[in-house]
């Protein structure tokens, strides 16, 4: 049913998802005479438009984490494997955060004398897996409640 909680919910994890894959994540700085580059999900972005695509898993993951979402929208009827796929997406959620703190910013600092300025979009990731966590309570309380229904009868 389209009409749940817990597809609203879902629905604005998509929503956090999407947004946080088109704005910068973080800005380096480099120290001296060179550019700020920008940190997308894709890549790297420097000041003359260039984009070095090192940064694609983080857009792989939030990526496979909306498409589940998106499949536990419409799993509506099949509420243990709904349950699951959001598992899964909380999970890919965590792992963006820890590409983005292990790589990036173990790499990139120790590569680039500079500054790492973190940008809002990072804390996309964390809504869209607190929202996914309270849908998945929503399915598993439907369950419980068509189990009970079915228990009475």
């Amino acid at each position: 049913m389209i009409q749940r909680k817990q597809t609203l919910f879902l629905f604005l994890a998509i929503v956090a998802i999407a947004v946080c894959l088109f704005l910068p994540v973080a800005t380096i700085v480099p120290a001296g005479m060179g550019v700020e580059s920008h940190l997308f999900n894709l890549g790297i972005r420097d000041a003359d438009g260039s984009l070095s695509f090192g940064a694609w898993p983080l857009c792989l993951l939030l990526t496979l984490s909306a498409i589940m979402d998106i499949a536990s929208i419409f799993l509506y009827h099949l509420r243990k494997l709904q349950a699951k796929l959001c598992i899964w997406s909380i999970i890919l959620c965590v792992l963006w955060y820890g590409y983005y703190v292990l790589i990036f910013t173990h790499v990139m600092l120790s590569d680039v004398q500079g500054s790492y300025h973190v940008h809002f979009a990072v804390c996309l990731p964390l809504v869209a897996a607190i929202l996914t966590m309270m849908a998945r309570r929503g399915v598993l309380a439907d369950e419980s409640l068509i189990r009970a229904a079915d228990r009475i009868r």
